[in-house]
């Protein structure tokens, strides 16, 4: 999903991403306006409400900076902003005060905005008279940014005060199981969260942030439970030796009877016993595609790939492989090939320890 974000500027050296999607959110703005007016107005508001939106993840991100990891970026996409960070904290004090770092920004910005809002002597109204095409912004800002702070404090996950919670329970139980009850109660708040939507309230909006909730939930949980198995274990004890190669003057069309007649996808390439390559299943179709099966691996193979060694550590190698989209790594000793890690074998360690119980 976030490959689909590009950069336009940088906070404290953090990169500022927005998606592709944030300019349909405001396209969809623009085309609800009765006029050019209340269009322009729209779209303005909604601009400002995600500039709000990147001071509550710089919060998160110069908090976490401060704790020592390291921050990525920070997303801008229709439903929110999203802070990505190199790792995530296993401590509950750094996790509840990262957590609220966010919710207190909002509310920050909200009492700024009261401060101008009461200096330019601008009349009070609720928030139900807060619209999105019309007001005064200042004021609307304000409602948002109180709406921000109360909606993230809420204890379900993916939420910050999800995070706070998992951070509190930590500090009785361990990081999984917190984890799995701040999810449960997260997933339990979307599912009333969307029915909420639907049936009552008939707002499509409050449905789509409540799937956002649930699935964002799902994925935290799957997350931990993999970090968990995958803790204390090494390369070394999920490496494949049975596993098949190239050579540097095999044809296209050798490699992709291998492909189709056998479960592996990428394989590496070795000029004699000598590593110098990896043909990945990408290079495999687009050269069929291209017409090129009587053309050499050598001529299609990847020439600056990632190695590991088997004494690395499993989930730092799983961290790697996912953020970079890399299915396949040979490992070395030294020059020499000792095997294939891959992201099915790393998922297929990962079953049998939830089978076994040790998950």
């Amino acid at each position: 999903m976030l490959k689909w974000s590009f950069k336009v500027g940088s906070i404290f050296r953090i990169p500022i991403k927005v998606h592709v999607t944030f300019f349909i959110l405001l396209a969809f703005v623009a085309l609800m306006g009765e006029n050019v007016y209340r269009s322009l107005f729209g779209v303005l508001f909604v601009i400002l409400i995600f500039i709000c939106v990147i001071f509550h993840e710089l919060a998160h991100s110069l908090v976490a900076r401060y704790y020592g990891h390291g921050v990525k970026s920070i997303t801008l996409l229709p439903i929110g902003g999203m802070a990505q960070m190199d790792d995530i904290p296993e401590d509950s004090k750094e996790e509840i005060l990262i957590s609220l770092a966010g919710p207190l920004m909002s509310v920050a910005i909200a009492g700024l905005l009261l401060i101008l809002v009461y200096l330019l002597k601008i009349p009070i109204v609720p928030l139900d008279n807060t619209t999105l095409f019309e007001g005064n912004i200042l004021l609307n800002l304000f409602w948002i940014n109180i709406i921000l702070a109360v909606f993230n404090i809420i204890p379900a996950f993916p939420m910050d005060g999800g995070r706070v919670l998992r951070g509190v329970l930590n500090l009785f139980m361990s990081h999984l199981k917190a984890t799995r009850i701040a999810v449960f109660i997260g997933q339990f708040f979307a599912v009333l969260l969307f029915f909420f939507g639907v049936f009552y309230d008939k707002n499509l909006w409050m449905a789509l942030i409540a799937i956002f909730i649930y699935l964002g939930a799902e994925a935290e949980d799957r997350m931990w439970a993999i970090r968990h198995a995958l803790s204390d274990v090494l390369v070394k004890e999920v490496v494949l030796k049975n596993y098949l190669w190239l050579n540097t003057g095999d044809t296209l069309k050798a490699a992709s009877e291998l492909f189709l007649h056998t479960l592996q996808g990428d394989f590496p390439v070795l000029f004699g016993d000598r590593l110098v390559g990896i043909l990945r299943r990408e290079s495999i179709i687009r050269g069929i595609n291209e017409g090129r099966e009587s053309e050499r691996v050598a001529d299609l193979m990847e020439r600056d790939y990632l190695m590991t060694t088997e004494k690395q550590k499993l989930i730092g190698l799983y961290r790697i492989m996912t953020e970079k989209g890399i299915s396949m790594m040979p490992v070395m000793d030294g020059e020499k090939l000792l095997g294939i890690i891959t992201l099915e074998q790393i998922g297929r360690y990962h079953m049998i320890s939830a089978a076994k119980g040790t998950d």
